[in-house]
């Protein structure tokens, strides 16, 4: 007998409904039925997982319904799927700043998630935040459980989603702008771009290991800063930018702007 949910419909098909799908498929027996406004969108998903194509409504009759448009186009792709929505079904929401109570609004009282994950879902190795409203304790079981292969998974209060899609869905922007000034400075400094940019990878990959383990990242940055080595040189010209403070800064001011969609 297939696991829960049997069958999984996608509204949206663009970059993060593609790799929440995507993630999704990795592990399970899931069908997928997937829609979007533009075909082709929906074509290279299916053609991806082994997807249905169908129309809104189609993917709306689903055990889940990841709903995953732009915020301007959520009111007009709820009230679609809205007749459709089958009892007993879970509405996952990847609308950025439409809170549950406006996603009850046009749906009416059912069960609810409101998310915010990241593209690295795709690999299993992203964040997904969330909120749930009108779920049974059995039914919020089973929607951790699907959520899982996909990361790392955060319950949140709703009050916390504004920072929730600043750090959480803006987060791996700021990290990219960082990886792109190490390249930089590896090709500055004799490297090909080829060779800089997978040295960059292996950085990258290496710190978020060890920083999954719990440490705090003042102590790896000490643990690498020798006295009067490099890393303590490097460090000094960041704090003179103040390199901190502005990541610290751009976390509040996408959360304001997030408040806002």
């Amino acid at each position: 007998m297939s696991e829960w949910p049997t069958r999984i419909g996608l509204i949206g098909c663009g970059a993060m409904g593609g790799a929440m799908v995507r993630g999704l498929a990795r592990t399970g027996t899931h069908a997928f039925v997937v829609a979007d406004a533009v075909p082709a969108a929906a074509q290279s998903v299916a053609a991806d997982i082994g997807a249905t194509v169908g129309d809104v409504t189609d993917a709306a009759a689903c055990d889940v319904v990841i709903l995953a448009v732009k915020p301007k186009d959520a009111a007009v792709a709820l009230a679609g799927i809205a007749p459709a929505l089958v009892d007993g079904s879970v509405l996952i929401s990847v609308v950025a700043g439409w809170d549950v109570a406006r996603l009850t609004a046009i749906v009416g009282p059912r069960a609810i998630l409101r998310t915010m994950p990241n593209l690295a879902v795709r690999e299993g190795l992203g964040l997904v935040a969330f909120t749930a409203a009108g779920i049974d304790a059995d039914t919020h079981a089973k929607v951790i459980a699907l959520l899982a292969p996909l990361g790392t998974v955060e319950e949140l209060p709703e009050a916390l989603f504004g920072a929730a899609t600043a750090l959480v869905g803006s987060g791996p922007g700021f990290v990219a702008l960082m990886a792109e000034g190490l390249e930089e400075g590896a090709v500055g400094s004799g490297f090909t771009r080829d060779q800089a940019r997978r040295m960059v990878q292996a950085v990258l990959a290496g710190s978020a290991a060890l920083l999954a383990d719990g440490i705090d990242p003042a102590e790896l940055r000490h643990r690498v800063s020798s006295p009067g080595g490099t890393t303590v040189e490097g460090v000094a010209v960041l704090e003179r930018g103040a390199v901190r403070a502005h990541v610290a800064d751009a976390v509040r001011a996408a959360t304001r702007r997030a408040t806002e969609l």
